[in-house]
């Protein structure tokens, strides 16, 4: 089998939270080695945040880096990232351009020191246009972006999906610009610098809703769980706790088959049920009905009887299904893994390792296989990185550390 697609590449991360970490460790995947640096004497937190968090799980952007400390506010540390840099193919971070000339490593300066380099810069809203000095967060993006404008109940305020909704489509878009830049690199010897931003990313993702109003001047209307073309279509509750399972009925054959799975109650016969269109403008009626026979059956089972008549049917997956789901199982998505867990008082290098079980990446590739890759703990790399790449003897590495740069 050939070898992984970036394999040879350097990548230089630098910065904290969800979509550049996440943009990491999808090209650590393929194959490259991606340096995860931690500066400012403060850790990326997502990768610490309690399991009971939204943000749990976010330790597994970190995996397959090699995750080194350096303080960069000192001269010391910022000649030493520069050396790696200078060694590097791509540089990724997500933190303000006046913090990094504060710092003395502004683009100009790392393109000084490695004049072909791929830089992706992370941004909030954007580099420039009015908007450029803010500092967001995700879920001020989301709303920015107009994606809460179509999430919700009808009458409701609009909603949110998570925290950092587009977050996640900004680390899917960049590796593609990345290896875009690669490539290009390849055939030109130039260099490049991107800016990707998380307002743009949601933007994006609400393309029919910015359709909709250059044609039509109609703004979108929030339908909770409903279709306009479908009905019945929700989230229906089942036996269990906070247990739901979702049914769509699109066509004649698909209601039919719901009545059967049902098993045919005179309700379903009902003339205000005789078409979609009357389906349609009693879809609270509706609702009622389903809703009080799935409240008597586990969501699986109303997965299974429907699904048996051809209608499309899924039960609203709880953490606890997708770690216990067979399909994903099967799929080998979920590989058993070392974990580290933050201590209270503990310096990171003396943190414990113990087990856990992690996800693969998603993709599969039929010529160059994707990396599960190791989870470091903070810091662990630094004898490999700055020992090895670096070849910086051991004298200097050891006064670097008594003086806190390296940490």
């Amino acid at each position: 089998m050939a070898g992984r697609a970036l394999e040879g590449t350097r990548v230089v991360e630098l910065g904290p939270y969800v979509a550049l970490p996440l943009a990491g460790r999808i090209l650590a995947s393929l194959g490259a080695e991606v340096v995860k640096v931690e500066t400012n004497k403060v850790l990326d937190e997502m990768a610490f945040i309690p399991a009971w968090s939204r943000g749990a799980g976010q330790p597994d952007y970190q995996r397959g880096k090699r995750r080194v400390t350096i303080d960069v506010r000192t001269p010391q540390g910022r000649e030493v990232l520069l050396e790696l840099i200078a060694i590097s193919d791509v540089f990724m971070t997500n933190f303000r351009r006046n913090i990094l000339d504060r710092w003395g490593i502004d683009f100009p300066v790392i393109r000084q020191t490695r004049p072909d380099i791929i830089i992706m810069w992370q941004t909030g809203l954007g580099g420039h246009g009015p908007y450029y000095t803010y500092k967001p967060y995700g879920i001020l993006v989301q709303h920015m972006s107009g994606v809460s404008l179509q999430t919700g109940l009808p009458g409701a305020s609009p909603g949110v999906v998570n925290s950092s909704y587009s977050d996640y489509h900004t680390g899917v878009f960049q590796p593609a610009a990345v290896i875009g830049a690669l490539m290009r690199r390849r055939g030109t010897g130039r260099g490049a610098t991107m800016e990707s931003s998380v307002f743009k990313s949601g933007a994006a993702t609400v393309g029919p809703g910015v359709l909709d109003y250059q044609l039509n001047h109609r703004l979108p209307r929030r339908l909770g769980n409903r279709d306009p073309r479908a009905a019945p279509h929700g989230v229906y509750p089942c036996a269990g706790e906070d247990r739901y399972c979702a049914i769509a009925v699109f066509s004649e054959e698909q209601w039919r088959g719901l009545g059967c799975a049902m098993g045919d109650p005179d309700w379903t016969r009902d003339f205000r049920f005789a078409g979609a269109f009357e389906r349609l403008k009693h879809q609270d009626e509706l609702d009622e009905l389903i809703a009080a026979w799935t409240r008597q059956r586990s969501a699986e089972e109303v997965m299974a009887a429907m699904q048996g008549r051809g209608v499309p049917a899924s039960i609203v997956s709880q953490g606890r299904d997708l770690h216990e789901s067979a399909h994903l199982a099967a799929r080998g998505f979920y590989r058993e893994t070392r974990y580290y867990t933050a201590e209270r008082g503990v310096p990171a290098s003396r943190w414990q390792p113990g087990t856990g079980t992690g996800w693969t990446s998603p993709m599969r590739l039929s010529g160059t296989p994707l990396e599960f890759g190791s989870y470091s703990n903070v810091g662990e790399d630094n004898a490999y990185v700055f020992g090895e790449v670096l070849a910086m003897p051991a004298e200097r590495i050891r006064q670097l550390t008594e003086d806190g740069v390296l940490y």
